[in-house]
């Protein structure tokens, strides 16, 4: 063994684990900083997203709405027009009787 070679003590050896163990928890700490920023992130965009869903849950339900509703107004208004049109297909039979009836009277 040569004069320069070093040899760890008791104290070196503890110096050296009290070393890493205070690395150690600077290092955790520092991962515990960014897990809790991924977190706030995290919890950030679910309720986001939430307040998307929300509104689209409302979007959809209006559509929804007025969907039925314009299928209503479709409705009531072709409900109209039949009856609008089998009145004047009526009115039309009877100006056809009327016009029969008058020529048969004017032919005799």
């Amino acid at each position: 063994m040569g004069a320069h070679e070093e040899y760890a003590t008791k104290k070196d050896l503890f110096a050296f684990k009290e070393e890493i163990i205070h690395e150690f928890h600077v290092i955790s700490e520092g991962l515990m900083d960014h897990i809790k920023l991924l977190a706030e992130g995290h919890s950030g965009i679910v309720q986001r997203l939430d307040r998307v869903e929300t509104r689209l849950d409302h979007i959809e339900k209006e559509n929804e709405r007025q969907h039925i509703e314009t299928r209503a107004l479709i409705k009531l208004s072709f409900s109209e027009l039949d009856n609008r049109l089998s009145s004047l297909e009526s009115q039309v039979k009877e100006l056809q009787e009327w016009r029969r009836h008058i020529q048969d009277k004017l032919r005799i």
